[in-house]
């Protein structure tokens, strides 16, 4: 328990994510004199002594932020009641949002290739006033280094988020926590039905058209950079699929498709600032969860329609 707490301080150190978020109070300038106005910004402490504005959010004083060493001694307690390992810490916008994220062990084993995707839970603590520290299913696959958005992004829709509060006693913390990970374990469970029903579902080209069609569909206005950017995200994508991860995973299959889409959508965006809340909660946790529906409606369902403008493109990189 004490050795999971010293592991997640290190790392907090390590990427300098150790600070003190405390509130700032806001001034206006009235009638010639700065005078304050009732709100407040919370900002960063760092340890060489620099404060830094972590969001231009205006809060009450009732907004008290949570520290991130405090908020993630969550970790310990979850130790307590299952056989964690603790992963990684990460954040977005100069600290507006931290996270850290948990192995719950036993990875799933997909497809005949035996492609390992680990139970990872990611709990973020939030200093702009967008969340409570939360807990965020994300199944992650070792291979590519790629965490898998579909589940995390079905717990947000369903409320499978769980807000972790500190102002509770330490047994009904527990029970939560405990709530959580069995919950965890559910959702877990089924996605490695879904995962596994498609390495096991052989499919044809004209099925890889369909869904890539729908996922990068062509705009018969785009020019220049817009059409460029197209193009390449649709060889990206076919590239992808044809590769298998380097033969890591069945080529003709609906697992392979799946992820030669959806890693087009995370390993190709750009490494903003604010590519961590994307893959957690913005554009590529969206496009994650929409390719997965979309491969499973082409490959399950059987719909087809007309793509003329993808299609085209598609035949010269499929010939």
């Amino acid at each position: 328990m004490a050795y999971i707490q010293e592991q997640v301080e290190k790392a907090l150190n390590e990427k300098n994510l150790n600070f003190t978020a405390s509130m700032a109070e806001n001034y206006a300038l009235i009638d010639g004199e700065y005078q304050p106005t009732g709100m407040y910004t919370v900002i960063r402490n760092d340890r060489e002594g620099a404060e830094r504005v972590i969001s231009g959010h205006a809060f009450s004083s009732r907004f008290v932020p949570v520290q991130n060493t405090d908020a993630f001694s969550v970790i310990s307690d979850m130790s307590q009641l299952a056989d964690i390992e603790f992963a990684k810490v990460g954040s977005w916008g100069n600290g507006a949002g931290v996270y850290a994220q948990i192995s719950l062990g036993n990875s799933m084993d997909i497809g005949a290739t035996h492609d390992k995707v680990g139970r990872y839970l990611s709990l973020v603590n939030s200093h702009d006033g967008s969340r409570a520290l939360s807990v965020l299913v994300t199944p992650y696959r070792f291979f590519c280094q790629n965490q898998i958005a579909k589940a995390m992004h079905e717990a947000t829709i369903s409320g499978n988020i769980v807000s972790i509060r500190h102002d509770i006693k330490a047994e009904t913390r527990l029970n939560e926590l405990a709530a959580t990970i069995s919950n965890a374990n559910k959702i877990f469970a089924k996605t490695e039905d879904q995962y596994r029903r498609l390495a096991d579902k052989t499919v044809t080209m004209e099925e890889v058209r369909e869904a890539m069609a729908r996922m990068f569909p062509f705009n018969p206005d785009a020019e220049g950079r817009t059409l460029n950017n197209w193009e390449r995200k649709v060889t990206n994508a076919v590239n992808r699929f044809n590769d298998a991860d380097n033969g890591q995973l069945d080529r003709m299959t609906g697992w392979n498709l799946y992820n030669a889409i959806q890693g087009t959508f995370q390993h190709d965006s750009r490494r903003t600032a604010m590519y961590e809340h994307s893959l957690l909660f913005g554009t590529i946790a969206s496009k994650s969860a929409e390719a997965f529906q979309v491969v499973n409606e082409v490959l399950f369902d059987g719909t087809k329609t007309e793509h003329t403008g993808f299609d085209h493109f598609f035949n010269t990189l499929a010939a």
